[in-house]
């Protein structure tokens, strides 16, 4: 799929969220010509680009020029989210919100992410650090594991209001898109 084809898909998802089908828009932006997983952001990452606005305005006028490279970056959207509702224009807080539960639902019926049998599949690496800061958890160990040529991330990770061992869990992310993505284009 070529850039436009994309950017008209995703820009058609942002618009109509609820008849947007984000396995498909995901899937279309892994095999399309924009696909650059190395490009999503961190939240730290984010708020270092951002930090020079003096205004929300400012911070707005950033992220929209941030997702004109990448419309399918879940830290955008969600300080986009914020920003809007902080500027009172709560139709664009509302299309961003949509489109970050519509990418996480999609992350999140991917699977259940407690084995590999059941991992989440990712299309950026950043976006594992996007559900662990949703869901209330903080790293602890990751590592990286191959099964029959697919790559997984395997977070151990507890809440962020416990230091107790006892509750460190992990979880599985399929990260072959973004790993291959390395692979063929960086090494």
């Amino acid at each position: 799929m070529n850039r436009e084809e994309f950017l008209a898909l995703a820009q058609a998802a942002f618009e109509n969220p609820e008849e947007a089908d984000f396995v498909v828009l995901r899937q279309a932006y892994v095999e399309s010509d924009i696909y650059e997983p190395t490009a999503h952001y961190s939240y730290h990452k984010l708020m270092g680009q951002t930090n020079s606005a003096t205004s929300f305005e400012e911070v707005a006028q950033m992220c929209e020029h941030l997702l004109e490279a990448n419309p399918m970056d879940l830290e955008v959207r969600m300080l986009l989210d914020y920003v809007y509702s902080q500027l009172e224009q709560h139709d664009l807080a509302a299309m961003h919100h949509a489109f970050v539960e519509g990418m996480l639902r999609a992350i999140f019926n991917s699977g259940d992410g407690r084995s590999i049998g059941s991992a989440w599949e990712v299309v950026a690496v950043a976006e594992e650090y996007t559900l662990l800061s949703v869901m209330g958890l903080r790293l602890q160990r990751q590592a990286l594991v191959e099964e029959d040529g697919v790559f997984y991330d395997v977070l151990s990770v507890m809440p962020r209001t416990s230091d107790n061992e006892a509750d460190i869990l992990e979880l599985y992310f399929d990260i072959t898109a973004p790993f291959n993505y390395l692979r063929n284009n960086l090494l």
